[in-house]
């Protein structure tokens, strides 16, 4: 029988790898306190979301699939990174100088864990014909 104590589940992998990027966003925190507060509660909450995801749970699934669990570390690419750091952010993206949207839409977990597994399926970011 499997010591539960010592398991890392993919669900703890992502949990941790949220977790990191809403400290990231308070040590980035540029001039928005309030995008800044509200990104990384977001992050907090969908890491306590991911954390109680069952084992068969598609975007986990999708997320396997794709190789973004490593070893003990989840990566889901720098596009999957850039996603999770801007998430419920709404101020400005990376390399835009003109705000994305005024605010973001509201959003919960299952939209970012669902975001992060379709940045790294095949063919993500591919004009469709």
């Amino acid at each position: 029988m499997p010591d539960s104590i010592h398991s890392v589940t993919r669900q703890s992998l992502i949990a941790d790898f949220l977790r990191t990027q809403a400290g990231w966003r308070l040590t980035y925190a540029g001039s928005d306190p309030l995008s800044t507060a509200r990104c990384v509660a977001a992050l907090l909450d969908v890491a306590a979301f991911a954390a109680t995801l069952p084992d068969d749970d598609p975007d986990l699934t999708a997320l396997a699939r794709c190789g973004c669990f490593r070893g003990a570390v989840f990566d889901p690419g720098p596009k999957g990174i850039t996603i999770a750091r801007w998430w419920q952010y709404g101020d400005v993206l990376p390399g835009s100088a003109r705000p994305a949207r005024p605010a973001p839409r509201p959003a919960g977990p299952r939209e970012l864990i669902s975001a992060l597994a379709a940045a790294v399926s095949p063919g993500a970011g591919q004009a469709v014909a």
